[in-house]
């Protein structure tokens, strides 16, 4: 027989239960609901692990399109024009200001990916030249503060919402040209402009040692805060260049970036090529799916080579990407006059190649200075979208495609496109 006393404590023990209950089912209905919009459909994967359902998402998307465009367009000499010509750097700033973009359209570019069957967009918000093309407290060197005024991010952002296409934002971590505080060459070759002593401009590069790039490192630190916090859901952080980080390891605290994204959006992705110090999501390589060891042994030294295969090893298993351009030349637009874009067939091979290698295809268009779209790609994205949309995407090896990451011969010879630019 149970007494009263009994029955009081059987009552609260089902009235803690119920409300534990409750509170479990509350919290479950909070992660459903701030679930980010394009993985609503692998909601019973991010309610156990975001970063789990956001891999398995990518691994899903198999196409993306990467775009590069900026104030560099203008030059219509690619997106290394500062660096290759030497372009004095006050001018070059001051050009930038007054960068309008006019017909630059997110909605256009977004409905591109969507015809072309892609899952995503990878949008180069910052690239070498420092100029970033959205509204930044950081510094005043941005699309916000320049003639356009305009945050195009956020117009990005909108557009890839309403169509339910994931947000890669590609930083430029490893270069900044025109940053007072950012490396010189005396650090790392690719750091500045090779100018010539009397043209270098001693004001407008402040460096002078290695205490000073805190100064750049916190600019960098409030632009990642920015971009995580004032754009709504995004798919991930997409870094780059690598070179300048292995050189200079004790100055580019990439775990505390990496920490502090995961912190703020817990189901963002990050990328570093081929891998800084290994604990990035994925990899994305240029244009061949392969360790960039040897390039790097070529380019920046010894040194650089053991740290680019220390993160090689450590992320050749993980999901892959395969990186490159519609344009034969360059990934900003450009007007060089050995220029060719990609046809459907050869668009085609690099889907067949990106599924032999089990990756997926991040394939880039350069829009004109004005921000208008290249006709001759558009054209050919649309076709390639009505072909997927008929037969599907070429099959995925996923079982022999680890073969093809081990180092072999290839991956020794360095291609003209490997040369392009110094990672």
């Amino acid at each position: 027989m149970i007494n009263r006393s009994d029955t009081f404590k059987i009552i609260k023990r089902i009235f803690f239960c119920a409300l534990l209950f409750a509170g479990l089912c509350a919290g479950q209905l909070l992660r459903a609901q701030e679930i980010p919009y394009y993985l609503k459909s692998y909601q019973s994967l991010y309610v156990k692990s975001p970063r789990a359902a956001a891999l398995k998402w990518f691994a899903d998307a198999r196409y993306g399109l990467f775009v590069h465009w900026g104030p560099s367009a203008g030059y219509k000499d690619g997106e290394w024009v500062l660096y290759n010509k030497k372009i004095p750097m006050q001018q070059y700033i001051d050009k930038a200001m007054q960068f309008k973009g006019e017909k630059w359209n997110a909605d256009s570019i977004a409905d591109l990916a969507v015809k072309a069957n892609m899952k995503y967009i990878t949008y180069v918000i910052k690239h070498h030249d420092g100029f970033a093309l959205f509204d930044s407290k950081a510094g005043p060197f941005n699309s916000m503060n320049a003639a356009c005024h305009r945050d195009f991010l956020k117009e990005i952002a909108v557009a890839c919402k309403k169509r339910n296409l994931g947000l890669f934002v590609y930083y430029s971590i490893g270069i900044d040209w025109t940053h007072p505080f950012y490396l010189t060459t005396d650090y790392y070759s690719a750091a500045r402009p090779h100018y010539s002593k009397e043209d270098y401009p001693a004001s407008l590069i402040r460096f002078k040692g290695k205490e000073d790039f805190v100064h750049y490192w916190n600019y960098v630190k409030t632009q990642i805060y920015e971009i995580c916090t004032n754009y709504g859901p995004i798919a991930g952080l997409w870094f780059d260049p690598v070179g300048g980080a292995y050189t200079n390891p004790d100055l580019f605290d990439m775990q505390s970036i990496y920490d502090e994204i995961h912190r703020l959006q817990p189901q963002a992705l990050v990328s570093y090529k081929t891998g800084f110090n290994g604990n990035e999501d994925y990899i994305s390589c240029e244009h061949q799916i392969k360790s960039i060891t040897e390039l790097m042994r070529k380019v920046q030294g010894e040194k650089t080579a053991q740290a680019a295969e220390a993160a090689w090893q450590k992320n050749k298993v993980k999901l892959a990407e395969l990186n490159t351009t519609m344009q034969k030349e360059n990934w900003g637009y450009s007007e060089s006059p050995t220029q060719a874009h990609k046809t459907a067939a050869q668009v085609w091979a690099l889907l067949e190649n990106a599924a032999q290698n089990n990756a997926n295809l991040l394939l880039n268009i350069g829009p004109y200075p004005d921000g208008s779209i290249v006709p001759e790609d558009r054209d050919v994205l649309i076709e390639i979208g009505k072909r997927l949309r008929r037969q599907g995407f070429p099959k995925q090896d996923k079982v022999n495609y680890m073969k093809l990451r081990t180092a072999t011969e290839k991956d020794k010879k360095l291609t003209r496109r490997d040369l392009e630019t110094q990672k």
